[in-house]
Order: structure tokens, then sequence, then C-alpha cells
């Protein structure tokens, strides 16, 4: 069974106490994730309550037990607020125990320039690159951005910044075809899921994008109704989702499905690692 990796998942929008039966369940799928998150506060946070939920379920003689997934430390372009620089200071303290970084970018959509103007999301994005390029871990950074009708400005601030340790990764491509060649150039990944591919421009990307430069994300949780078994529907969710995605991809690029999707996830492999455990 091939393993495949979702890039970029919400997992702490899940109730703490359906974690351990969704982390279970997407295991048995061989399925991992990396973990989202909007506020380098939020991170911390999550850390907390992954290392209690662990602690807590040790005890069982499920090896499942002791593992949490990747856990990456994000400030989402939504989430700035006057408070920016006491999370920014609280991002620099998480990178010593994460090389995962994620949600971070900027969103130029009108509504939300109306929450965040531009000009603080970029001092932000641009403070958050710099405390990265500042920093040294085993392995590169690898960053999950968010570009909304941005995706010329997030290019030219990675240009601006020494990104030799790091790995820019643009979740849910939406700008324009020179914008993605230029991504390209620049070292960066795509990671595709459903909504990129309802779109004609988004299925003719996944067409051009070489093939080792390609990610699964699903950006899911959408919703966390409470109910009986809900980390195993959200985890069956995923893995549905997943499954679809490497199968239209396939059906895209009119390669054999088998052989994509051992390829998208050595893609993974090399810039994740293996899956952590106990921590």
């Amino acid at each position: 069974m091939t393993t495949l990796l979702d890039t970029h998942y919400h997992y702490d929008f899940l109730p703490p106490q359906a974690r351990t039966a969704f982390l279970h369940e997407i295991a048995e799928e061989g399925v991992e994730i990396v973990a989202q998150t909007l506020t380098p506060s939020g991170f911390l946070a999550l850390e907390t309550e992954e290392k209690n939920r662990v602690e807590a379920s040790s005890s069982g003689s499920d090896p499942r037990d002791s593992t949490s997934p990747r856990l990456s430390v994000g400030f989402h372009p939504w989430s700035i607020g006057p408070d920016y620089q006491r999370e920014l200071d609280i991002f620099a303290q998480a990178l010593t125990r994460t090389r995962f970084v994620g949600e971070v970018g900027l969103d130029y959509v009108p509504r939300r320039l109306q929450q965040v103007p531009a000009e603080t999301q970029a001092e932000v994005f641009r403070r958050i690159l710099e405390i990265i390029s500042s920093q040294r871990a085993n392995g590169p950074y690898v960053l999950s951005i968010h570009a909304v009708r941005s995706a010329c400005q997030v290019c030219d601030a990675l240009e601006a910044t020494d990104t030799s340790g790091m790995v820019p990764i643009f979740h849910r491509f939406g700008g324009s075809s020179d914008e993605l060649t230029r991504l390209i150039k620049q070292g960066g990944y795509i990671s595709v899921n459903p909504a990129m591919l309802s779109t004609k421009r988004g299925r003719a990307y996944v067409t051009q994008v070489p093939a080792d430069r390609l990610l699964l994300e699903t950006d899911l949780p959408e919703r966390t109704e409470a109910g009986d078994n809900l980390g195993k529907n959200h985890a069956r969710e995923l893995v549905a989702t997943l499954n679809a995605t490497v199968n239209a991809l396939a059906t895209l690029r009119h390669q054999d499905l088998g052989e994509l999707a051992s390829h998208i996830m050595r893609t993974a492999q090399q810039l994740y690692g293996t899956r952590p455990t106990g921590s």
C-alpha cells in the first residue's frame, strides 16, 4: 500500500477527544498529515494538547497511541491582529521545535484587506521569512503558503530573502501561468486539493507542474459537527479526498495511478521525512 501525505490539514479544528480515533483511522489507510496552524500561539496550544493526548494514551498497547502528526507553526494572514509582534516572537521560539511552517502568506481579496491591510500582511510575511532565514534546522524549513490574489507579491518576498534553507509550497495555487512558472523556477512546489481541480485553470496547471514538484493536500476539515464517531468520520473524508485527488491527477496527467502516487509520496518524504513518533 502506498502511503499518502496530506500536507495541509487543519488538525487543530478537530475536538481533542476525536483526535486519537482520527489518527488510528488514517494510519489504517496508510495516510499521514501535516497539521497546519493559524497562529504561533495556536501552535503552542496544539503542541501542548498533543503532548497531553499522547501521555494519556500511551498506557495502551497500540503503538499508534504514541504517534502525533507533523506540527506546523503558522501565522495565517486572516489571523493577524494588533499583537502581531508578540505572535512573531512566539513564531521564532517555535522554530526551535519544528521545521514545518504554515499556514502563512498573503490574501489580497478586498474583504480580507478590510480586515488586515496589505501593508500589515506584507510586513508580517516579510518578518516571517526573515526569522526563518536566520534559523538553522536539521533539514530545510518547509512552508505551506496561502497566496490569494498575491502570488506575484509572495514571489517578490521570496526573491528578496535568503531562501536557501526554505522550500516554498503554494497551497491551492490560483495565480497566473507566468506566476506558476516563476514559482517553479524559484524551487517551489504546488500542493493540490479538489478546489484547485474544480477550475479549468487549476486542471491545466497540474499538467504543467513537474511530477517532482507535486504534493497532495485536503485543506480539511471544513466543519467539525458534533456526534458519535467524529474522528473516524473526518478520517474517512480525508482519505476519500486524497484518493480522489490523486486519481484525478493521474487522469489529467495521463500517468499510471500507482506510479504517480509513489512519485508524489517520495517527494513528500524527501521534504517532510518519515513519520514522527512520540511527540
